[in-house]
């Protein structure tokens, strides 16, 4: 299937179209929990049938840090938070398509707001699908993009050491907005991966909740976040082609993959899955 017949078809074909979805008055821990056991980022929260908000890993890790970087709460982060409905710290503001919406037009939203998800939506306004990055990156896989990773690659890194710990990557995720990290050791070279969902999954464990339960919120920040980094790792350099790597970080299931120089010993950027949109903002592959 050609570029231009492909980005005419409608989203709803490349949608996932069993949702897992959370009412919204279900409990944030619950909804933390759904995710990591079925790996998924994000949930729609719904009233009946309609869509009424979407809760994320990003709202939820936003959420702990906002609430451990204000020292003047007075209640506990485990009822302030983790005993929130999901509606309450989700968004209720959701821009959704219709099933019969162009698949080019999703993705040029995606790319002007920086969407990570998008639900489908019908007339009536039930949920009936949600097309997400994940869903970008597959109908990536299937075009030949003649790029090489310096094309795509941002060059803007957070990297952590060995000594790095749990808060330092909730301020990377909260205040820099980044989801994925490099841990390297003395000499540059990468040890370990730590995403995001690596620090839900922390979150969301039930001996952590426990030590949450108990106020023990200090000893759960200052692990050290290799301790948590779960992720596989592969590395990519600036002249691997782009198609090379798509297939891989499917094959992986990673978003993100360290681009190092060619002698193995720096990261010097990062291709993702919001870095990889920008090749749809370039002409068709040929």
């Amino acid at each position: 299937m050609g570029y231009v017949d492909m980005f005419s078809k409608p989203v709803y074909e490349f949608a996932t179209r069993n949702v897992v979805t959370v009412g919204e008055k279900e409990k944030v821990v619950n909804a933390m929990k759904t995710m990591v056991s079925l790996d998924i980022r994000r949930l729609p929260i719904v009233r009946g049938d309609k869509l009424v908000g979407i809760i994320t890993m990003l709202d939820i890790l936003d959420a702990i840090y906002s609430w451990i970087s204000d020292r003047t709460s007075e209640g506990s982060l485990y009822s302030d938070i983790y005993m929130k409905s999901v509606i309450e710290v989700g968004t209720r503001s959701v821009v959704s398509a219709r099933p019969r919406t162009p698949i080019s037009e999703v993705i040029s939203l995606f790319l002007r707001h920086n969407f990570g998800s998008m639900p489908i939506v019908d007339e009536a306004g039930r949920l009936v699908g949600i097309f997400t990055e994940w869903d970008v990156l597959k109908i990536a896989s299937q075009l030949d993009f003649p790029h090489r990773v310096r094309d795509v690659m941002t060059r803007i890194v957070y990297v952590l050491t060995p000594y790095s710990t749990v808060m330092d990557v909730l301020e990377g995720i909260t205040i820099y907005k980044f989801r994925r990290y490099p841990i390297v050791d003395e000499t540059g070279k990468v040890i370990a991966m730590l995403h995001a969902k690596d620090v839900l999954k922390y979150f969301a464990a039930d001996d952590t909740v426990e030590k949450i339960k108990q106020g023990a919120v200090e000893e759960v920040v200052n692990t050290y976040a290799i301790n948590i980094a779960k992720a596989p790792i592969f590395l990519a350099k600036p002249n691997d082609p782009v198609v090379d790597i798509i297939r891989k970080m499917l094959e992986y299931d990673v978003g993100g993959v360290p681009v190092v120089n060619e002698e193995g010993t720096a990261v010097i950027g990062m291709v993702t899955e919001k870095t990889l949109m920008l090749l749809f903002e370039e002409s068709p592959p040929q």
